[in-house]
């Protein structure tokens, strides 16, 4: 745009001084003589040759009378006379004929003339036209030259926004040159950082298969050390029972026993042995008291169903209790199903029958109410009301059951009576029949 620029100034030196100005006085005299003599030769041109035309028609017609009186003169006029009458005929007619000629002669000058006229009114209305033209152009120029100028502010203006975005990329540049560079510097510590965490775990790799290894030895002699023990207690059970013989020998011997000493006085506590050979894991304790459950968010879809676990391992029987103080009875109920292994689960408390709402009801709930109803397991559990809303109070929510208690209301109750759940919640069981 610097460089190239349109020169409007040098374009508008070569035009005319004045192109809207019409013709001169002197032109206009001109082309009215013009006008007037071909006017005139318009005129001559067309009476001539009517008048040629008229004259060739009289001759003709002169020729056939003179042709037809010749015919009908009697046959019996002198030979001479007839003679004089055809050298007569003869000479008007070459006559005719010369004018004749001299007419077509003329008519055709005067269309070569008239044809000139016509080309030159041609040439004076191609001119005129031209003139008209040229007077077009020359507007059609004086805008050009008024856009062109116009074009040329845009183009500058065009220009200075090309330079301030210009300035912009480069901003940009330089600024994405220097995120390249502190994103090449992150990655070299990341990647620095991800071998040092790998160097860590091949450590603790290697520090675990040493452990593990040292786990198989342990294990391996206290297995050996077991079976030394085992042996150990079976030879003093041989020799115990040897000695239960010799004392039962001994007694037919020697006769009843006496009576039972008094108790000797306790003697100085021994020196501390050295620590013994660490036993094998114990068993695994009991479950710690649950916390308090949190505000109950929106129930989602329900997954998939996982893979059913191995089964554990028997657990040792445990000692029998002592008869415990009979407390207030309790009964669980099914009801409105299709018969008395299924129903909606109800629980008699505080002399009303009341429901247990869905939150948290799972297959150890079911298995539990069903076993306290004297079946052998559970089929399904049922939730949002499968057996229809009962009526009265609900007094259990979220219950959290282990499956070995034998009455619902052993599980872990958060409380008795439930105020944020409707009958529309009621869970429901059906049992193995």
């Amino acid at each position: 745009s610097e460089s190239v620029k349109f020169d409007a100034r040098s374009m508008t030196a070569l035009l005319p001084p004045n192109p809207k100005n019409g013709p001169s006085t002197q032109e206009k005299l001109k082309s009215l003589k013009t006008a007037l003599v071909a006017l005139y030769l318009l005129v001559f041109a067309i009476l001539i040759p009517l008048i040629g035309i008229a004259a060739a028609h009289l001759m003709n017609w002169e020729m056939k009378n003179c042709l037809v009186g010749s015919i009908n003169a009697s046959d019996t006029s002198q030979s001479l006379i007839g003679k004089e009458n055809t050298s007569k005929a003869e000479m008007r007619f070459t006559v005719a004929l010369e004018h004749m000629k001299d007419l077509e002669e003329r008519i055709q000058s005067i269309s070569e003339s008239k044809a000139n006229l016509i080309d030159a009114e041609r040439f004076q209305n191609f001119s005129m036209t031209t003139d008209q033209r040229l007077n077009d152009a020359l507007l059609q120029l004086s805008s050009l030259i008024s856009s062109v100028q116009e074009h040329g502010n845009s183009i500058d203006e065009i220009s200075k926004s090309l330079l301030s975005l210009n300035t912009t990329l480069l901003d940009v540049q330089l600024n994405t040159a220097t995120l390249n560079h502190k994103v090449k510097e992150s990655t070299v510590k990341q990647q620095e950082d991800i071998s040092k965490l790998r160097e860590r775990v091949c450590n603790v790799s290697a520090e675990i298969q040493s452990v593990k290894e040292e786990q198989e030895r342990v294990e391996q002699e206290v297995k050996q050390e077991m079976k030394v023990l085992n042996n150990i207690t079976n030879d003093l059970r041989l020799k115990d029972w040897e000695h239960s013989q010799t004392l039962k020998n001994i007694t037919l011997i020697q006769g009843p026993p006496g009576p039972p000493g008094e108790k000797g006085d306790r003697g100085l506590t021994g020196q501390s042995g050295p620590p013994g050979i660490p036993g094998p894991p114990g068993l695994k304790g009991d479950r710690g008291i649950m916390g308090l459950p949190g505000i109950r968010g929106y129930s989602g879809a329900p997954g998939k169903a996982g893979r059913s676990g191995y089964p554990g391992q028997k657990g040792q029987k445990g000692e029998k209790g002592s008869t415990g103080i009979s407390t207030t009875l309790k009964r669980v109920r099914l009801v409105d199903g299709s018969g008395p292994h299924e129903g909606r689960v109800e629980v008699f408390h505080e002399g009303r029958w009341g429901t247990v709402c869905d939150d948290r009801w799972d297959i150890r709930a079911g298995q539990v109410v069903c076993r306290s109803l004297g079946y052998q397991g559970v089929q399904a559990v049922h939730k949002r009301a499968h057996f229809g809303q009962g009526t009265g109070p609900i007094w259990l929510n979220e219950v959290m059951c282990f499956g070995r208690e034998s009455s619902i209301e052993d599980c872990k109750i958060r409380q008795w009576g439930v105020l944020a759940c409707s009958h529309a919640e009621d869970a429901g069981v059906t049992c193995t029949s």
